[in-house]
């Protein structure tokens, strides 16, 4: 019985010399528990061991991106949410692995939670502007052996003329030693 109760009282205390105290390397106030959001640690603070894109990063790419389009003035100063239909993203990157449709699908869930805009289906005709996003990569390596890996996102938004009124482009280095 004692063993049972020393064993317990071991793990307890193992486990609890795991948590965090609910600060981060830098100090601030992690909130603990039930998190009502999720932060995105930046993606160059990751350890990767391929300079191939991991989705979380691609994900949370995307959307700091969708964010930087919908604080541009297009949309601040609009007097009513504009009808926006998102075009097919194109991938022009070395990586055929990259799922385009959960980024095609993010980037939708951005704007219309964002309540800025109101997202169309593709097949509407009824739309004040069409927003095309390219994703494409460079290739870079050293003569030490080290990868590095630039992936590019650009959005484009164009109005129902076809006329160019806004673009928006961030990037994401990935790097690999030996």
């Amino acid at each position: 019985m004692k063993a049972k109760i020393l064993t317990t009282a071991l793990s307890v205390l193992l486990i609890s010399g795991c948590a965090t105290n609910g600060t981060s390397n830098t100090g601030s106030f992690l909130p603990m528990g039930r998190m009502q959001t999720v932060s995105i640690q930046d993606s160059s603070a990751r350890i990767h061991l391929d300079t191939k894109v991991a989705l979380n990063d691609i994900i949370a790419f995307s959307e700091n991106l969708t964010n930087k389009m919908l604080t541009s003035p297009v949309f601040k100063n609009a007097k009513r949410p504009p009808k926006i239909v998102v075009g097919r993203l194109r991938n022009t990157t070395h990586d055929e692995n990259i799922r385009i449709q959960d980024i095609h699908d993010r980037i939708q869930e951005t704007l219309f939670n964002s309540g800025l805009v109101r997202v169309l289906d593709s097949s509407s005709t009824n739309f004040n502007y069409i927003m095309q996003t390219e994703i494409t990569d460079t290739v870079q390596r050293a003569p030490d052996g080290q990868k590095m890996v630039d992936y590019s996102m650009k959005i484009k938004l164009f109005n129902i003329s076809g006329e160019l009124v806004g673009q928006w482009s961030d990037d994401l280095s990935l790097f690999k030693s030996r």
